[in-house]
């Protein structure tokens, strides 16, 4: 059975459809690469909170959506 996304997760997809904001810019801004930042916002893998609040602030997503 396939696992569901975290709302933290769809969050972050919806603000970089909403700022118009590619994997590419995202990975450029944080200093993460594009396959791991994937990786992340797919809930395909766990990563200390500090890596999720370098994405949140890029993205303006509030971390209490983290689930």
């Amino acid at each position: 059975m396939k696992r569901g996304l975290s709302p933290w997760s769809k969050q972050c997809k919806v603000q970089m459809l909403v700022l118009e904001k590619s994997l590419d810019q995202l990975s450029k801004e944080t200093g993460f690469s594009k396959s791991y930042l994937s990786s992340i916002i797919n809930g395909r893998i766990i990563v200390p909170e500090e890596t999720v609040k370098v994405i949140s602030n890029a993205l303006d997503v509030d971390m209490a959506l983290i689930g």
